[in-house]
């Protein structure tokens, strides 16, 4: 008989003990300084230090997983952030321009 047949409470035990560790979330970076991500720009580089950080290793892939969802998002209301502004700022040089003409 198997471990599994022979001690099915250990089992459920082994796998709450697995659950537990799982869901805590450690930094290995603790020191890292907050980030601006206002612009295209700095969520660009943020996503780019996080791909390195994965290549070197270690490095928690929850994490990054994460943070690439998150930078989507950000990115995602930026671009309709300058979608807004588009219109106003053609209104704004279209003003300008009809003096000179």
């Amino acid at each position: 008989m198997c471990f599994c047949h022979a001690h099915p409470e250990k089992l459920a035990e082994l796998g709450r003990q697995g659950g537990r560790k799982n869901r805590r979330w450690k930094s290995n970076d603790d020191d890292l300084p907050d980030r601006p991500l206002k612009t295209i720009e700095e969520v660009g580089g943020l996503l780019e230090e996080t791909t390195n950080r994965v290549r070197q290793g270690p490095f928690d892939l929850r994490a990054a997983n994460s943070i690439g969802y998150l930078a989507g998002i950000l990115l995602n209301a930026l671009d309709q952030r300058l979608e807004e502004r588009v219109p106003h700022l053609e209104a704004i040089l279209s003003n300008k321009e009809e003096p000179d003409q």
